[in-house]
């Protein structure tokens, strides 16, 4: 009768930690899926340093040189308006003063470096 007990005993045990083994194991997902809600935006913000009126040279991800700006407006959500310098246009085809414009979004720039006035 203690024999039966003892592997009675021993039975219940191996299925307890059997059972603790199986369900306490993490699971994993293959992959995660994140949705956005239809509508949705993603921006970075503009940083605070940058000023209407100032020259700033853009560094961005695709590589080559600094790209130099004038920032003649900007929204809080990394867009900016800027003239398009000197080094980016031909004069020939401009009325002196009057450069284009273009939207940047500098939330995407590498680097962002405040650049003296032109003299």
């Amino acid at each position: 009768m203690a024999s039966l007990r003892s592997l009675a005993f021993l039975f219940v045990a191996a299925v307890l930690v059997a059972a603790t083994l199986f369900t306490s194991r993490p699971s994993a997902s293959t992959a995660e899926t994140v949705h956005l809600a239809s509508g949705s935006v993603i921006s970075l913000r503009t940083p605070e340093f940058v000023q209407v009126g100032k020259r700033y040279a853009f560094t961005w991800a695709g590589g080559g040189p600094a790209q130099t700006y004038t920032v003649k407006s900007k929204r809080e959500d990394g867009w900016i308006i800027v003239e398009v310098a000197d080094e980016n246009t031909n004069p020939a085809y401009f009325v002196p003063g009057d450069w284009p414009t273009r939207w940047l979004n500098i939330g995407t720039a590498i680097s962002i470096q405040e650049m003296r006035q032109h003299q």
